[in-house]
This record gives structure tokens, C-alpha cells and sequence, in this order.
């Protein structure tokens, strides 16, 4: 451990953070695997992925909300044919 002491402070402010995210995601794969016979059954699975993306929110959409709701106009037009 001696690396971190040699360590400049942004490299450890990085180095930081990226042990924090690494462990924040390790209890969430945990999460996802007691869930995962209960996702199967339900007939609902999803990769470990999707389920961190959801669990996160990174897919949320961080448009704004005009542009979402003319695209879904938009999909909902061409569902109806017009």
C-alpha cells in the first residue's frame, strides 16, 4: 500500500472514486443474484447490465421533456398509420 502514499492528490481522488463505484457495484451484483432465480421464474430476466442501468438510473432519458413527447407522437403515428 505504500503506491498510495506516493500517490499525487488528483490521482488519488480518481483512485478513490473508482473504489467507491467498484464496491457500490459489487453489492448491487449481490442484489441482482438473490434476485435472479425470482427474475427467471417470473419469466423476467434481464442481464446483469440492464438490471445495474435500471437500479442506478443511468437510462434515464435526460432530454427535455418537449423532444420526448414529440417522439413518442411521433412513434404513436406511425402505430396508427397515419
Amino acid at each position: 500500500m505504500d503506491f498510495i502514499k506516493d500517490m499525487k492528490l488528483d490521482e488519488f481522488a480518481e483512485f478513490l472514486c473508482l473504489a467507491i463505484t467498484n464496491e457500490k457495484k459489487d453489492k448491487i451484483y449481490l442484489q441482482y443474484l438473490s434476485m435472479l432465480p425470482l427474475l427467471i421464474r417470473a419469466d423476467k430476466y434481464m442481464s446483469f447490465e440492464k438490471f445495474y442501468d435500471d437500479f442506478t438510473g443511468a437510462n434515464i432519458d435526460l432530454r427535455p421533456a418537449d423532444e420526448i413527447i414529440k417522439e413518442a407522437e411521433e412513434i404513436q403515428r406511425k402505430q396508427n398509420g397515419s
